[in-house]
């Protein structure tokens, strides 16, 4: 075992419990999700929460210097064209949850489908100023000098195939255009992090769908150029958690974290 680990494993907190050992659970207590009750006690006390997952995945890789070259090395096996993959320069900033708000142009162009639309709801909502989308939050952003990686995790459920407002604005789309509009000059990727790759789901279609025809993903975000949205199509990647558990580090005091991560990702 490594000795040095410099995190610490919680199981209670003043006034709090919970089910499964967390990673620095003082530090996701001061984060904005947890102020979101049901949202925190699925975290701490779901046995298949998702977000428990991801925190604590996150946290405990990033307890290796090396964790952020070996999670790329990862993701070229499974991006359709390695070959146009960006390398990783130096050590990313890691944010979860983040909260980003959609994007000027297709905030505009979907204002316009619903007012030119036959729904007269649709037509009355294009009509109130608020906005037509809210924020997306992201389950982790991960970011450098040149390139903006948004990941979309996900453990027992799907994406989302639709929003209020637009049956065809499913979640994978919405990630992408989001995170083309926040990387600004950099490299913009997208992830998921999933339980097991399967055909059949709604994610493995949409990506399919993409990777065979980004036409069709250019038709839906014409506010994107079509280079840009091609060359992220070629990078996505579709990451098993389990895919995960080698980087992490054999720090004694993360047994029993490990072990619930292995558990949720098998």
């Amino acid at each position: 075992m490594q000795k040095g680990c410099h995190a610490k494993v919680q199981w209670t907190h003043p006034g709090i419990r919970t089910r499964f050992p967390f990673l620095d659970l003082d530090r996701f207590l001061a984060h904005s999700k947890a102020a979101k009750p049901n949202a925190c006690d699925r975290i701490l006390r779901s046995a298949n929460s998702e977000d428990w997952m991801t925190w604590n995945m996150l946290q405990a890789l990033q307890l290796r210097t090396d964790w952020w070259p070996a999670v790329v090395d990862l993701a070229k096996e499974r991006a359709s064209e390695p070959g146009n993959f960006p390398e990783p320069d130096g050590r990313p900033l890691v944010e979860l949850w983040r909260n980003v708000p959609s994007p000027r142009g297709y905030k505009c162009a979907s204002r316009k489908r619903m007012a030119q639309s036959g729904n007269a709801a649709w037509r009355a909502r294009a009509a109130n100023r608020r906005a037509v989308e809210g924020q997306t939050e992201v389950d982790v952003a991960v970011e450098g000098s040149g390139l903006l990686v948004f990941v979309e995790a996900k453990l027992g459920s799907d994406i989302s195939m639709s929003t209020t407002y637009d049956p065809l604005r499913n979640q994978i789309e919405r990630n992408i255009d989001c995170v083309i509009e926040s990387a600004g000059d950099r490299e913009a990727l997208f992830w998921m992090f999933v339980k097991e790759r399967k055909p059949g789901t709604n994610h493995a279609k949409v990506i399919e769908a993409c990777r065979s025809d980004v036409r069709a993903l250019q038709s839906r975000l014409p506010h994107r150029d079509p280079d840009r949205l091609a060359r992220l199509v070629a990078n996505i990647a579709v990451i098993e958690w389990r895919e995960l558990l080698p980087l992490l580090p054999d720090f004694a005091e993360l047994d029993d974290v490990r072990a619930e991560i292995r558990r949720r990702a098998e």
